[in-house]
């Protein structure tokens, strides 16, 4: 497949882009920010060539401005750039193929994650080692293999096999799906990250009963359903655990089953507040100084909710935005059950992490608001009358 000049550059943007970000998850060694906040900028460059090279018709040029000038003032006044450079990402991946798109963020993360865990292996990074419940005596160790914290490998692994179904769907090998089945089970033992260890068992579980025996119209129908609602769904249930907690009970035991996320999140918002659209800047909203009523200190909250960093980072109204992602992307592929049960996974990937505005959850978004079908490698063949 010929690849366009404008297309080409636009890859180039998306990889440095992919790669710095990815950076943030490495264990910080000296100079390593200041590489990935180089690396960054370039991106920026080349994705403006690419947006220029598009060669785009006066209607798309006045639709780009209108949408890209308040997002660029927003984070001027914020210090948060991403949402223009976001935009300026969709305008330049016009020419782009999205299954490229996915198999470039597959081969980079499988690259990049081996590469840290490698560097760890001959000693150049450490393996910070985190407890899951520092007042249990003898708890034991959760190892991070080179990276920040003990969450993000396993949660890397789960990415990975989403963006593997996704790419091959009804051609993706049972092997390899046994594969990073066995490679969840291990990281399980050595990081103890369980919800990723359970998403990356559903998922498995669900492509192989639908590669055996396959889904029930029923079934596929409650897929496409838990698919297209499931960022409001899991937004709305985000916000109602920090009430509901206060109420005790079941809910506490709720918030002890998702490691206190929803905790931390009343805690944030009490500093912060609920707002429409919250213009406050990246270093105010990190700065928390909170001392919890147990006495325990934090400097910055870490919100490993994607939904809750969303609403309290940048307003209600920005879920708005991630329900037109999921509609699009699973109105698309409503008769695939392949992507369905990918997209479920990711979706639900940030119900306990925070990839929303991350690498990891960057190409879906593309993919929403791409030209190119998702079903490019079928040209002569509606995504409609595809049934899996």
């Amino acid at each position: 497949m010929k690849v366009k000049k404008s297309g080409f550059i636009f890859y180039l943007s998306y990889f440095l882009l992919y790669i710095s970000l990815f950076m943030g998850d490495v264990y910080t060694v000296d100079g390593l920010v200041d590489v990935a906040r180089m690396i960054r900028l370039l991106s920026y460059v080349f994705v403006v060539l690419a947006i220029f090279n598009n060669k785009l018709n006066v209607k798309e040029c006045l639709i780009f401005v209108a949408i890209f000038l308040p997002a660029f003032v927003y984070g001027v006044y914020t210090g948060d750039l991403y949402w223009s450079i976001l935009v300026s990402l969709i305008y330049a991946s016009k020419d782009a193929h999205m299954d490229k798109l996915i198999s470039m963020s597959f081969w980079t993360l499988f690259a990049g994650t081996l590469l840290v865990v490698a560097l760890y292996g001959m000693g150049f990074l450490p393996d910070v080692l985190t407890v899951r419940n520092s007042a249990v005596l003898n708890s034991p160790d959760r190892h991070s293999f080179g990276f920040y914290h003990s969450n993000v490998l396993p949660l890397l692994n789960l990415y990975l096999e989403i963006y593997y179904i996704f790419l091959k769907g009804e051609k993706a090998k049972t092997l390899n799906i046994f594969a990073f089945g066995i490679i969840a089970c291990i990281l399980k033992i050595f990081c103890d990250s369980r919800n990723a260890f359970l998403l990356s068992s559903a998922l498995s579980i669900a492509f192989l009963v639908q590669r055996t025996v396959g889904f029930g119209p029923k079934i596929r129908r409650l897929l496409f359903v838990m698919s297209k609602y499931s960022v409001a769904i899991m937004s709305a249930f985000s916000v109602m655990m920090m009430f509901l907690l206060l109420r005790g009970g079941i809910w506490d035991y709720i918030d002890y089953l998702f490691s206190g996320r929803f905790r931390t999140g009343i805690l944030k918002m009490r500093r912060t507040g609920l707002h429409l659209i919250n213009l406050m800047s990246n270093a105010e909203f990190a700065s928390d100084n909170i001392r919890h009523e147990n006495g325990t200190f934090f400097d910055t909250l870490i919100l490993d909710n994607g939904y809750l960093y969303m609403i309290l980072r940048y307003g209600i109204l920005i879920i708005l935005f991630y329900f037109i992602v999921s509609v699009m992307l699973t109105r698309r592929a409503k008769n695939n059950v392949y992507l369905l049960i990918s997209l479920l996974a990711a979706f639900s990937a940030n119900f306990i992490d925070n990839d929303l505005a991350d690498y990891s959850f960057l190409p879906f978004i593309l993919y929403a608001f791409n030209d190119v079908k998702i079903f490019a490698k079928y040209k002569n063949v509606q995504p409609k009358d595809r049934v899996i």
